[in-house]
């Protein structure tokens, strides 16, 4: 069959055509790929500022954390001391209440021990390994010191609902969610949408400022914090398993 010249002409002008398009898409989504980024960026040092500011969250090495939980289950009242070094994937996490005494230390795969209820002291099975390192990565004082210090790992992103959001990659690490302040009145990590609700940011050490309290949405967890240390000495031995 014959082609019109004008039909040729036609076809010959797709290509250009079409890539011109997908350039001119490509440029209108990293414009407004870069402008989302900067109203999370912008979002997020308003948070950090309200916070203590970037300077105090990025110095910060480790978090030795106090308080007293109350809970829907028995016993309804514990008290926990949780020591978490930024510096290393560790974390040591201390449970006491009358009759009482739970211990967990996450130290490597091969130095993760806990003490259970019956007092037995054993190594952690590799799936709950898993999920406390998972629980670590996503803990909320680290990322907002990784967030001050800027790590590249990191990204910020805008929920359509207005939630400032942390990813590592294409893995929602963090959200949150802020008042009209930019402090956070609710946080979540992962998948969990529901996430927990916090009191007031002021409890303050070395410039730090800490929520008052955290809880579950429903209430049936809550935390008040009772003490704080920042930037101590986290002895190896604090990790170290005990003999039998």
């Amino acid at each position: 069959m014959l082609t019109s010249p004008t039909a040729a002409a036609d076809r010959l002008t797709d290509g250009p055509r079409a890539t011109l398009c997908m350039v001119i898409a490509l440029v209108l989504a990293c414009a407004a790929h870069r402008a989302e980024a900067d109203q999370a960026g912008a979002l997020a040092q308003r948070m950090l500022d309200r916070l203590g500011g970037s300077e105090a969250w990025a110095q910060l090495k480790n978090t030795v954390n106090g308080s007293q939980q109350n809970r829907a289950g028995d016993p309804t009242v514990v008290h926990a001391i949780i020591s978490m070094d930024f510096e290393r994937p560790r974390f040591r996490i201390e449970t006491t209440a009358p009759g009482l005494y739970l211990l967990r230390v996450i130290d490597g795969p091969d130095n993760s021990w806990r003490i259970r209820r019956t007092g037995a002291l054993e190594q952690v099975p590799p799936e709950r390994y898993a999920e406390e390192m998972a629980w670590y990565q996503a803990h909320l004082y680290r990322t907002l010191h990784r967030i001050a210090a800027g790590d590249d790992a990191l990204s910020l992103r805008m929920n359509t609902d207005g939630r400032l959001e942390v990813y590592t990659g294409d893995q929602r690490l963090v959200w949150f969610r802020l008042d009209a302040k930019a402090e956070p009145y609710a946080f979540g990590a992962y998948d969990n949408d529901l996430g927990s609700l916090t009191g007031p940011w002021d409890f303050v050490r070395d410039g730090i400022h800490h929520p008052r309290w955290v809880s579950s949405p429903d209430g049936t967890w809550r935390a008040m914090v009772k003490s704080l240390q920042v930037n101590v000495t986290l002895h190896d031995s604090l990790f170290t398993q005990p003999a039998e």
